[in-house]
């Protein structure tokens, strides 16, 4: 999916967004406030430069302005419908399918940060990458942590 103006990481940020924010629909049923903060939060840190690198992609590839507006403004809309449905249609399902998508999701984001992200982030800044990465899996660690 590399090199196609940002698409690959439109459909991965799509792909591992629509169970990520199931997962943060579900959060939503019975979870504390800081609980579903901390999902909602850790979802945007690690959605944010997948997105910013994604739209970049696409005008870097002769994509408009408002084409670009217009995608990631339905992704938006689609992931904030995924929220919703998993308030409203998960609050009862067995905790083995809430894990099936999770599951889902952490394949989506690892595709994603092995074919986008990581190739692009090593050839455009070598050993940051790395220590970047690091620095990311602590904070989401924290996170975890933080939202019990």
């Amino acid at each position: 999916m590399q090199n196609k103006g940002g698409a690959g990481l439109l459909a991965a940020i799509t792909l591992d967004g629509i169970p990520e924010n199931l997962a943060l629909g579900v959060a939503l049923i019975g979870g504390n406030a800081l609980q579903v903060a901390a999902l909602a939060g850790s979802i945007l840190l690690s959605n944010l430069p997948e997105a910013a690198g994604g739209a970049k992609q696409m005008r870097d590839g002769g994509s408009s302005h408002k084409k670009i507006l217009m995608l990631w403004i339905g992704a938006a809309i689609l992931l904030s419908l995924a929220a919703i449905i998993g308030k409203m249609l998960l609050k009862d399902v067995d905790d083995a399918v809430i894990s099936a998508i999770d599951c889902f999701a952490a394949g989506a984001v690892i595709a994603s940060l092995a074919t986008e992200v990581f190739p692009s982030a090593f050839k455009d800044g070598n050993h940051w990458a790395g220590i970047s990465t690091a620095i990311g899996l602590v904070l989401a660690l924290g996170l975890n942590q933080l939202g019990g």
